[in-house]
């Protein structure tokens, strides 16, 4: 799996677990939870992946909304997950100071969720937005990934609502994309960010 795609799965992983903290009991009135979050963090490490090795200062800074809304009329399921969602991530040589920024910026959203059999669920998702712009280190755009891509995935949910204990089972189809995303289909790697700040 390409850095990027770590990084953008990171965050949606951040997204879903910020989301189920402040997840409370079952509400009949929708949505069931809305709140506004915001996160940072930074680290120092070495990459060594990409030619000679380069120590790197990282930062990200991010907020969003999200929200869980009630099951839709048709048969019970679990809530619907919606995240609206902006970051953005700098990546600092340290022998130079040059720096390249990412800026993450999107909504998530389930569309459908439908029962297979038993506690397992097909979940659809859409992410659409500008999940990935590069800029170097004079601001020159290097990609932008725009558009949607379109998730089909299952889950167990185990029967019940609690959503930390739900299992992903796995894909159901390729993801489908809509507009040009050369990050996320691996056209464009982190390398070729490194490249720029070295």
């Amino acid at each position: 799996m390409t850095h990027w795609r770590r990084i953008h799965r990171l965050a949606s992983v951040l997204t879903a677990a910020i989301a189920t903290m402040g997840l409370v009991g079952s509400v009949v009135a929708a949505p069931l939870e809305r709140e506004h979050y915001s996160f940072e963090d930074s680290d120092t490490f070495i990459e060594t992946d990409c030619g000679d090795p380069i120590t790197i200062d990282w930062t990200v800074t991010g907020s969003g909304v999200f929200m869980l809304k009630d099951r839709r009329p048709g048969g019970p399921t679990p809530p619907y997950y919606f995240d609206n969602y902006s970051s953005v991530e700098t990546y600092t040589n340290v022998a130079n100071d040059k720096t390249a920024t990412v800026k993450h910026q999107g909504l998530y959203r389930d569309v459908q969720i439908e029962l297979v059999e038993g506690t397992v669920y097909r979940f659809t998702a859409m992410d659409s937005g500008r999940p990935i712009v590069v800029t170097g280190p004079n601001g020159e755009r290097l990609v932008a990934d725009r558009g949607g891509i379109r998730f089909t995935f299952l889950v167990d949910t185990q029967g019940d609502a609690d959503l930390d204990n739900d299992v992903f089972i796995g894909d159901v189809l390729d993801p489908k994309v809509s507009g040009p995303h050369p990050v996320f289909v691996g056209d464009v790697d982190f390398c070729d960010l490194v490249d720029l700040i070295r």
